[in-house]
């Protein structure tokens, strides 16, 4: 359920995107059936207006979501890979410390060594 969010945020804002439009384009040509609700003032002119601004309004902010939910699946994504990323160099550095520990273990002179050289 919670595997791949980011993907899974990326494809609502698809959907967000997909319903909304059709919602407006449903609102836009409800309107122009309609009337819009004006009782013969105005002429059709202006439930054209309405229903044509109704339908934009509509579309332009169900793109405007889906650019924001889909930016913010973006980012969890990005932010996922500079984790591992980050890890992956941690590991090294602390791979890279050991093998340095090791080689100074290796290379220090023995106690044994030490006496025989002071003699």
């Amino acid at each position: 359920m919670f595997d791949n969010i980011a993907g899974k945020i990326r494809g609502a804002a698809r959907l967000i995107l997909l319903v909304g439009l059709v919602i407006s384009l449903i609102a836009m040509i409800g309107i122009w059936i309609t009337g819009g609700g004006l009782s013969g003032r105005g002429g059709g002119f202006t439930v054209f207006v309405y229903g044509l601004l109704a339908g934009a309004l509509g579309c332009i902010g169900s793109w405007i979501m889906a650019l924001y939910t889909y930016g913010f699946g973006q980012l969890i994504e990005d932010t996922e890979a500079i984790r591992h990323n980050t890890e992956d160099t941690q590991y090294s550095a602390e791979a890279l410390r050991r093998m340095a520990d090791e080689r100074r273990r290796a290379n220090a002179p023995k106690p044994r060594q030490a006496e025989e050289e002071a003699q």
